[in-house]
């Protein structure tokens, strides 16, 4: 099975009910302004503030059914999944699917500058996987 390097953790994924009133809270208590962007694709919209060395992105569902609303009425809101850059994509891919586990996509989704799947059937918390295009 291949090998692969975590460089770090890239962002926390949170799920929330209603953004802009995350955001009132977070941004004059840390002195930060959030970017907010939306993807239809993934029907969400999100605002992403940096504290420290780790980014905190907070995911709020645009559309119904999306797996966003999904997860607030199974769980509430929180931490949905931390997202782990890596040095290759592939080799961690092959190893989680080794091990057992499925990928949440079939190809690749380009996010944030790298590519990234997500890990399906992790205990506590979603794992994400990020690494660069090779």
């Amino acid at each position: 099975m291949s090998d692969f390097q975590v460089k770090g953790i890239n962002h926390l994924g949170f799920v929330v009910k209603d953004l802009d009133a995350t955001l009132k809270k977070w941004e004059p208590l840390f002195g930060v302004k959030a970017e907010i962007k939306e993807n239809p694709d993934l029907q969400v919209r999100l605002g992403a503030i940096n504290l420290g060395n780790i980014k905190f992105v907070f995911n709020e569902s645009t559309q119904a059914g999306s797996r966003w609303e999904k997860y607030l009425e199974a769980n509430g809101e929180g931490l949905e999944h931390v997202a782990f850059e890596i040095d290759d994509l592939e080799a961690a891919c092959e190893k989680a699917r080794g091990s057992g586990l499925e990928l949440r996509f079939e190809q690749h989704k380009p996010m944030h500058g790298l590519l990234t799947n997500f890990v399906e059937g992790m205990d506590a918390v979603d794992v994400e996987l990020m690494g660069p295009e090779k």
